[in-house]
């Protein structure tokens, strides 16, 4: 059976996104294993770098975070490909020499409003495998802001809780507009080859769509 996503603003159980999930304990079950390996195939399908299980009703602590070629390309605090990974239970806390950087962040579980969020450029991190093996490991860059993005899914805190009034911020089509006009040429080339992919366009309004497309053609030509 397909996940689905549930956002704060439909969906029959949004409350699902607001409460911290429940620990998961070990050995994983054979219905956990299942919703990984489909956490993981829905991350790669919709062109996320992330995946929390509330985010597709499950209140539990597992995350999935996946970073492609294309991410790596647009982003400027980034060099690393990371295949779809899988962590339980994860935590984070900031590290000693971390510094707040604002980053724009969209979220498939907040539909209206997207923005620059503030987070931590480095933090030190704790999960397990799915095998059960435990982590403690440092991320930075956008690697950092992935998995803090994610780990806040599973603790109930949203975008829109961490986006404040001082924060660029808005409705997800006018500030994907925004956001194209600071891109790079390089950025907006791996842009314009995401829109011809008709999998990666499917969940666009395509009003929207065409607002996107015209602003990359008012840029380049």
């Amino acid at each position: 059976m397909a996940l689905d996503l549930v956002s704060i603003e439909h969906g029959p159980n949004p409350e699902v996104l607001t409460h911290p999930a429940a620990v998961v304990t070990f050995p994983l079950s054979a219905e956990d294993k299942k919703l990984i390996d489909e956490m993981k195939e829905m991350v790669v399908r919709i062109d996320g770098v992330g995946l929390a299980a509330p985010q597709v009703g499950v209140s539990k602590q597992i995350i999935v975070y996946y970073i492609s070629e294309d991410a790596v390309t647009l982003r400027e605090n980034t060099n690393e490909v990371i295949p779809p990974t899988a962590l339980i239970n994860p935590q984070y806390k900031p590290a000693p020499d971390a510094k707040i950087v604002y980053d724009w962040e969209g979220c498939f579980s907040v539909v209206d409003t997207t923005g620059k969020v503030p987070r931590y450029d480095k933090i030190s991190y704790t999960a397990y495998t799915p095998e059960g093996k435990p982590i403690n490991a440092i991320a930075q860059g956008f690697t950092a802001r992935v998995l803090q993005h994610e780990i806040d899914h599973i603790q109930g805190i949203l975008i829109i809780h961490r986006l404040t009034k001082d924060c660029v911020q808005g409705n997800p089509t006018d500030m994907m507009l925004v956001r194209i006009r600071e891109m790079t040429p390089e950025q907006r080339a791996v842009l314009r080859k995401k829109l011809m992919a008709k999998e990666q366009t499917a969940h666009i309004n395509p009003e929207t769509l065409e607002r996107i497309r015209d602003t990359l053609d008012d840029i380049d030509g």
